[in-house]
């Protein structure tokens, strides 16, 4: 079966719903993505299989702000599987929607991992512990989901990856993992890696436009979230979600 999973990232709640942030409503924001989604589905006649959080959920760490991203997702009628970035305190997103657990949706596997370090806005993973636990797992078609991305069009030392390197250099010799499904950048981007596509979702509530060290707000940059179409063959396309 073809299997929908639906990304949404850096949303960026407050423990109080009606702070603003760049002069915009976090919820409102949040649930213009979702509606966009949900109809962008609907019109397909298929429906969202997976709602996949990459990160930032909170602008604050709250568990308040965790559990109204969860309310809000959850007219969606999917399972979520949830990472945290580095706005996010790990255990309230953990308590919120459970551990990271690998998701199978169709004939395909979503697994995440989380890059965010204690007091830090760039991040890390131990590529060797999760490559270990990718070769744990069955070779079927694979999403890595992660905050921070591995590659993308940012070099300012907030926008990376530590470890990235050799992750990808692991990656390349697990061709079943397709995709690296990221945030953290508020930039929608895909760079190619042979057949390792690692794709950069929208912010739900503000742009950023990314050029070598340099970074800067940018309304010009699409807000929304990122649908992934997953087919039983492993092929694979993605459509952004405009708001």
């Amino acid at each position: 079966m073809v299997a929908t999973v639906l990304q949404l990232s850096d949303t960026h709640l407050r423990a109080d719903p009606s702070d603003t942030s760049h002069q915009r409503h976090p919820d409102a924001r949040l649930r213009s993505a979702i509606e966009a989604a949900a109809e962008a589905v609907a019109a397909s006649g298929t429906a969202v299989d997976l709602v996949l959080l990459t990160g930032d959920l909170t602008d604050d760490a709250s568990e308040e702000a965790c559990r109204r991203v969860a309310l809000l997702v959850a007219p969606l009628g999917a399972p979520v599987l949830a990472v945290p970035g580095n706005h996010d305190a790990g255990p309230e997103v953990t308590a919120t929607f459970g551990p990271p657990r690998p998701v199978e949706v169709g004939e395909w596997r979503v697994a995440a991992a989380a890059s965010n370090l204690a007091g830090r806005i760039d991040g890390g993973v131990d590529p060797a512990g999760l490559l270990a636990a990718i070769d744990a797992l069955d070779d079927r078609p694979t999403v890595l989901a992660v905050h921070h991305p591995p590659a993308g069009p940012s070099s300012h030392p907030w926008f990376q990856l530590a470890g990235a390197g050799e992750l990808l250099a692991g990656l390349e010799g697990r061709p079943h993992v397709r995709i690296v499904a990221s945030g953290h950048l508020h930039q929608p981007f895909e760079v190619r890696r042979g057949r390792l596509a690692i794709l950069g979702a929208p912010s739900t509530l503000y742009g950023i436009r990314h050029s070598g060290d340099g970074w800067a707000p940018d309304d010009t940059i699409p807000t929304g979230g990122r649908l992934l179409i997953l087919q039983p063959d492993g092929a694979w396309r993605s459509e952004l979600v405009t708001t």
